[in-house]
């Protein structure tokens, strides 16, 4: 067994801000993970669409807390807590909040 193998924890990791949310990467290759696998945490702040995202993996979102809307591609969807979003390789997608409240989301990668 790899010696990472043990409990990460939200509040210690360095968070990565951008224009529209702040991010942070809780299972990582560092930790073990293989095939480009990664959890990780994020919270959309914005009112307002930030810049699309567009990744070469597949990602799944779920929305822990706030509400908001995702679009993907051309089409925009409500979503609150208990929402789950597949994401398919290459598909361009941006969240923003629609309250007081920032949207919070878990999300993973995994290599197609």
């Amino acid at each position: 067994m790899s010696e990472n193998l043990r409990p990460v924890h939200e509040s210690d990791l360095r968070r990565d801000e951008y224009s529209d949310r702040w991010s942070k990467n809780l299972i990582t290759g560092a930790q073990g993970a293989t095939s480009g696998f990664n959890l990780g945490v994020a919270e959309y702040t914005s009112e307002s669409f930030g810049p699309s995202q567009v990744h070469d993996d597949q990602e799944a979102v779920y929305v822990v807390d706030g509400e908001g809307e995702i679009r993907l591609g051309k089409k925009v969807y409500p979503v609150c807590p208990g929402s789950a979003v597949y994401i398919p390789r290459g598909t361009p997608h941006a969240t923003r909040r629609t309250t007081e409240k920032p949207v919070k989301v878990v999300y993973a990668h995994g290599a197609v």
